[in-house]
C-alpha cells in the first residue's frame, strides 16, 4: 500500500507541474517523499498522458525498493486534483487509493488510504511558482 502511496503522487505531480509550467506532452516523472507518520519514503516513477488525463507507474518503498506497486488513475487539471488506484506486486498484494491536488503554492498534497494504511497530507515541493515564492 506504501507504494500504491507513492504511485499516486507521482502522477498527480506530473500532472501540475505540466499545467503550471507549460512542459512538453507524455512527460515521465521521478521523485521522492521522505517518510511521515506511519507512511514510509516512497520513490516513484509516473508517466502522463495529456491527451486522455490519465497517469500510470510504479511506486517503490523499504529497503533498496524491496516493495513496488503498479498506479494508474487520472487527473484534473482545470481542479489540480488527481486520483489513482495502486496494487501492490507479489508480497502482500494490497491495494490504495490515492487522491489529492497541487496547490499554488507549488506543493503537492496527497492522502493514501487502503487496508492497515491511512496517509494523510503527505507534502512534496513541485515546483516555485512564478515570482519565487516557495514554502
Amino acid at each position: 500500500m506504501r507504494l500504491t502511496a507513492i504511485c499516486a503522487l507521482a502522477g498527480v505531480s506530473i500532472c501540475y507541474a505540466a499545467a503550471a509550467q507549460e512542459m512538453p506532452p507524455d512527460r515521465v516523472f521521478m521523485f521522492h517523499s521522505s517518510a511521515t507518520g506511519q507512511c514510509p519514503a516512497l520513490d516513484w516513477h509516473v508517466g502522463i498522458d495529456d491527451q486522455n488525463h490519465t497517469l500510470s507507474g510504479v511506486i517503490a518503498w523499504g529497503a533498496h525498493m524491496q516493495a513496488i506497486a503498479r498506479a494508474e488513475g487520472t487527473v484534473n487539471m482545470t481542479n489540480r486534483t488527481f486520483e489513482m488506484k495502486a496494487q501492490e506486486v507479489g508480497g502482500q498484494n494490497r491495494t490504495a487509493e490515492i487522491t489529492g491536488q497541487v496547490r499554488q503554492d507549488g506543493w503537492l498534497v496527497a492522502n493514501i488510504n487502503g487496508p492497515n494504511i491511512v496517509c494523510n497530507n503527505i507534502t512534496i515541493p513541485w515546483f516555485r511558482p512564478q515570482g519565487g515564492a516557495h514554502n
